[in-house]
């Protein structure tokens, strides 16, 4: 991110904290809190063991790929490799559905680098911490608060709301619409966002112009929107030390 620039969070945040006001800091997770590829490679290894004896390619594939070959879905890494027969796609792509969105496979997501040290500060210096997800309750909730819980973002201390989907089947535009109306609901200024999604990212800055918004460039969904000039741009949450 550069560390001037991460760092401008935690002044706002004091700013706003001398104004008597409550600042909200607002983080996505895939892909931006957690990476994924853990998961999306736990599932692969899971369905090579089940159908890799009767499509040998299958494990050559395995065996060449690395959690930094993981991208937005597993069906590019195998059909980058060579691996294109429908019928096998076709098979995967439902075995990673009814995995992908479930609380035991989200457990298997690791923190993005620094980002539990930066959330951890933002909530000491007396920011409200505001999760949004698109992970939905009824499949997902429990496995994503473990997770976050496990490894060390503050959750139970106060100060810390998290916003899931209701539900699976809720339209993103929907769901988009219902979270920027309950951030509002505070009536707190928000000091700060963290996005991966481009579409996202310029949502927040059309929403709250006076904020800082931070594009994570790891991961997004693909024909994704172009990122705004004005987002800031990183790759993670490291901070070095301040000049």
């Amino acid at each position: 991110m550069g560390h001037s620039r991460l760092h401008e969070t935690f002044d706002a945040i004091a700013a706003t904290r001398e104004t008597g006001q409550l600042p909200l800091v607002v983080f996505d997770l895939d892909s931006t809190l957690f990476s994924t590829a853990p998961r999306n490679l736990r599932i692969l290894e899971e369905f090579v063991a089940r159908h890799g004896s009767g499509e040998p390619r299958l494990r050559e594939v395995l065996e060449s790929v690395s959690l930094e070959d993981m991208g937005w879905n597993i069906h590019d890494t195998l059909m980058e490799r060579g691996l294109t027969d429908p019928a096998l796609l076709k098979a995967l792509r439902g075995f990673w559905f009814a995995r992908f969105f479930t609380d035991e496979y989200v457990t298997s997501d690791t923190p993005t680098p620094g980002a539990v040290e930066f959330v951890n500060h933002c909530h000491d210096a007396g920011a409200l911490i505001y999760y949004l997800s698109g992970r939905h309750v009824g499949g997902m909730e429990q496995g994503t608060v473990r997770s976050l819980t496990d490894h060390g973002f503050p959750f139970w201390r106060g100060r810390c709301v998290i916003h899931l989907k209701p539900t699976f089947e809720m339209a993103d535009r929907a769901f988009k619409d219902d979270a920027l109306a309950d951030i509002r609901s505070y009536r707190s200024p928000v000091v700060a966002t963290f996005e991966n999604e481009p579409g996202n990212a310029n949502l927040f800055l059309g929403a709250f112009p006076d904020a800082l918004h931070y594009f994570l460039e790891t991961v997004h969904s693909p024909e994704a929107e172009v990122p705004h000039v004005e987002l800031i741009r990183g790759v993670d949450f490291c901070l070095p030390a301040r000049a």
